[in-house]
């Protein structure tokens, strides 16, 4: 446990380190934006995860119900 511990400043160190030389890529502007394809895919698979897990439930539910009806 204490080698755990004395770890975490050397570990902090190293993070403040790493963040001081991304300090360049923190001052980069943005990029203009994102591709409409990206977009649409994500939305895609976000409202499919979605729908396909309701439908999951929704099935799981009915399996329980045709089971108390035997």
């Amino acid at each position: 446990m204490t080698k755990l511990i004395s770890a975490v400043p050397l570990v902090l160190m190293t993070c403040c380190a790493w963040a001081a030389s991304m300090e360049e890529a923190a001052n980069a502007p943005p990029p203009e934006g994102v591709s409409v394809v990206y977009v649409a895919l994500f939305l895609v698979l976000f409202v499919g995860g979605i729908i396909g897990f309701l439908v999951y439930m929704w099935w799981l539910d009915r399996q329980k119900k045709l089971k108390s009806d035997r």
